[in-house]
């Protein structure tokens, strides 16, 4: 995961597929699907660094 944050701060867009709750902390923005349909959206203003 360190590895990711540093490419993140670095200038490069993740976007990481996760059933991981503790992995999801670590996003700025959560999108939350159901059958392929968005169902919630979150944009986080304080995240982990």
């Amino acid at each position: 995961m360190k590895l990711l944050q540093e490419l993140n701060n670095a200038g490069t867009t993740m976007i990481m597929v996760t059933h991981s709750p503790y992995d999801a902390g670590f996003a700025h923005r959560i999108v939350n699907l159901f059958d392929g349909r968005v169902v919630t959206e979150n944009i986080k203003e304080q995240f982990h660094v």
